[in-house]
């Protein structure tokens, strides 16, 4: 009888264990928070790469990458990496780890169409010191690629850049074809929403915000633009990456949706795209330069 308690006893502790580890880690993933930005912490490696792989039959695979480190050790280090094929949302990586300095993840993606495939890294760091105050650390890093795929062509043309005629008469084409997708999720957005793009002073693609990883962004101080884009990120995170909450209360993939665009006033941010069944959604951020 005795016997029999303590295995019932040994049991439930490691049962409350494993549900106590689960739950950490639970908290610990879904933790791309805000906090008073940490100068003294740096990214001297912060990376995402787009590699042309391999062709097989019609289809063709990309190497997808991202890597980064700081030079102070974080209670968490997380990493949130969204990728693009003309202008729609095809695949996503997120990384996370407790108590280090470097993370890094990698996906093959495979895909059969020509595309301009563009890659966008979110790098994160929160950091407690040692009174337990708690700060965080950001850096955005990109990458883009160019694959046109032709049954024409034993090997597909991939470029990061076009370097003569032909590469720039696809490299136009592609563009045109990921602005002109954003750029109809966007209207339909101001349409449904009722929203003047007049009142806002700044439209970007959220693929542009690595221009502002060291220059402010207009019309606010270096200081106040790395908290902007800290409350973005985490908005982002919890709103369009780990699922978006449509108008119905559903939560839905954010997989196939379009590249949100954003646009900004002095006191508040709206960032809009389409669900991939082009449902528009708009996320709101209010803005405090305190």
């Amino acid at each position: 009888m005795k016997k029999d308690f303590i295995r019932l006893t040994l049991s439930l502790l490691i049962l409350v264990s494993i549900f106590y580890i689960f739950q950490q880690k639970q908290i610990a993933k879904e933790s791309i928070t805000y906090f008073p930005i940490d100068p003294t912490v740096t990214f001297p490696k912060a990376n995402t790469t787009l590699t042309f792989s391999k062709k097989r039959f019609d289809e063709y695979s990309i190497l997808w990458e991202s890597n980064s480190s700081i030079n102070k050790l974080a209670y968490l280090r997380q990493d949130m990496s969204l990728l693009y094929a003309n202008g729609k949302l095809i695949s996503t990586m997120g990384e996370w780890k407790q108590n280090t300095l470097e993370l890094s993840e990698k996906k093959t993606v495979v895909e059969r169409e020509s595309n301009y495939l563009q890659a966008i890294t979110f790098h994160y760091a929160e950091i407690h010191d040692a009174s337990e105050r708690i700060f965080s650390s950001q850096k955005i890093s990109a990458d883009n690629l160019y694959v046109i795929n032709s049954k024409f062509e034993n090997t597909p043309i991939f470029f990061h850049h076009p370097n003569n005629l032909v590469e720039k008469d696809w490299a136009k084409t592609l563009d045109k074809e990921a602005f002109d997708y954003a750029e109809y999720a966007y209207r339909q957005g101001l349409k449904k929403f009722h929203i003047s793009a007049d009142q806002y002073h700044t439209k970007l693609l959220l693929t542009e915000l690595t221009q502002y990883n060291d220059a402010p962004l207009p019309h606010f101080s270096k200081e106040q633009s790395a908290k902007i884009i800290g409350q973005l990120t985490e908005g982002l995170y919890k709103n369009y990456f780990l699922g978006i909450i449509k108008e119905d209360g559903t939560i839905a993939d954010p997989i196939g949706s379009s590249i949100p665009i954003i646009l900004i006033s002095d006191n508040h941010l709206l960032i809009l795209f389409t669900t991939v069944d082009d449902e528009p959604i708009v996320l709101r951020q209010q803005i405090s330069t305190l």
